[in-house]
């Protein structure tokens, strides 16, 4: 499938949307939204943020629409929206806003933004669509999973008895860049902060106060990575080990990478989040964790063009693979698609957590695209259930 083919059929999926809610167009300004109605296309400058510098308006009928100012445009419609015969909406820098200009020229219509900015917020209801994943979505998932399992093995490799949170961060990030992914999560801990934290910022001592350095590691070290390509995005978490482990925590960690697993088995069709939700509020007290455990960290969800499109909580609702907007996409414009997802689960206990990005095709069959083969591979046999071909990757040495 080409790149073109690829956006019609993103752009296909959006109109749908808006004609079966009734609305004449939306503004898409954050940067998950843009890549998705584009297939992985660029609107961000500042990559620390959810909207983008230019958005995207998708009508209901008719070509898109870039909207931003003279500054962007030029490198949007050459880079990033190339061949796929989209108009313009432009103005100068000081003289506008994506959603002040849309206002002007659709004046009347019942307009909608995914960020508030014009009409009704509608970025929670695109939640659904932004996870629907096609063929070429989920070749592109794979060719990213490997890039990130190869970033996190040579980060892994490459870290010593002795080196700050921060030194590993950064050759994480830049294993990452080197294989042309952006990291947009580089969460490191050592030692001790590793249950401490569950959301752990490497430390940086001329940012810490109190007379706080930044932290080396000694005994294990927890390494985070969340990698971003083409809108996609491969969450994973790997440990390694460079001297003495606390006791107990061996045995910890293939437990949590049991509650992981037990959830990767509960996702599949006809499910919801909240049904995977509920096999991993029990899996935490079938395998040794406090049962209220899940309460200190979420436990992932589903992904996509996002880092969670949608986080799995008690009674959610998000389908585990969508039928009604396929079934709608043919419908309305005869496109006859299968769709997959994908997710990452990331159960955690103080000191260990287990996280992989993993496909869910359109067939029902599963497949984890986070691997690191190099690594070694967690015994799940004994735990009653388990899938044979769910792969669990232990520790490094």
């Amino acid at each position: 499938m080409t790149n073109i083919e690829l956006f019609k059929i993103r752009q296909a999926l959006l109109q749908t949307y808006l004609r079966e809610r009734g609305y004449d167009g939306v503004l898409l300004s954050r940067a998950d939204n843009f890549a998705m109605a584009t297939g992985g296309r660029r609107n961000y400058i500042w990559t620390h943020g959810n909207v983008g510098s230019n958005a995207i308006y998708v009508p209901a009928e008719g070509p898109a629409l870039f909207v931003g100012d003279t500054i962007e445009k030029p490198r949007i419609l050459d880079e990033e929206l190339a061949g796929f015969n989209c108009g313009s909406v432009d103005y100068l820098w000081f003289t506008d806003s994506p959603a002040g200009a849309i206002a002007k020229r659709f004046a009347g219509k019942n307009i909608v933004s995914d960020d508030g900015s014009i009409g009704k917020n509608v970025h929670g209801d695109l939640a659904v669509i932004r996870a629907l994943l096609c063929e070429t979505e989920l070749e592109k998932y794979r060719a990213l999973g490997k890039l990130a399992g190869d970033a996190m093995t040579a980060t892994l490799d490459l870290i010593e008895e002795g080196m700050t949170e921060n030194e590993i961060a950064a050759t994480l990030a830049a294993e990452g860049m080197m294989r042309s992914c952006q990291v947009p999560v580089a969460l490191v801990a050592a030692d001790e902060r590793i249950a401490q934290y569950r959301h752990p910022l490497p430390t940086q001592e001329p940012l810490l106060g109190a007379g706080l350095k930044a932290r080396v590691v000694r005994g294990y070290v927890e390494v985070v990575g969340c990698f971003l390509r083409e809108g996609l995005v491969v969450s994973l978490t790997r440990f390694k080990r460079v001297g003495d482990l606390p006791a107990g925590i061996e045995d910890a960690y293939a437990r949590i990478c049991a509650v992981d697993a037990a959830m990767q088995v509960a996702t599949v069709p006809g499910r919801t989040l909240g049904d995977v939700f509920a096999v991993c509020q029990r899996a935490y007290g079938d395998y040794g964790f406090d049962a209220n455990e899940w309460h200190n960290h979420h436990q992932g969800g589903s992904t996509g063009y996002a880092g969670r499109t949608c986080f799995g909580r008690p009674g959610e609702a998000f389908p585990v693979l969508d039928s009604f907007w396929p079934a709608k996409l043919k419908e309305y414009f005869g496109l006859d698609i299968a769709f997959g997802s994908a997710f990452a689960w990331n159960p955690s206990a103080p000191g260990v957590k287990s996280e992989d990005t993993f496909l869910l095709l359109p067939d029902g069959t599963k497949e984890i695209v986070s691997v690191t083969p190099a690594l070694p591979v967690v015994d799940l046999a004994p735990v009653p259930g388990m899938d044979a071909g769910i792969i669990k990757y232990g520790m490094a040495e």
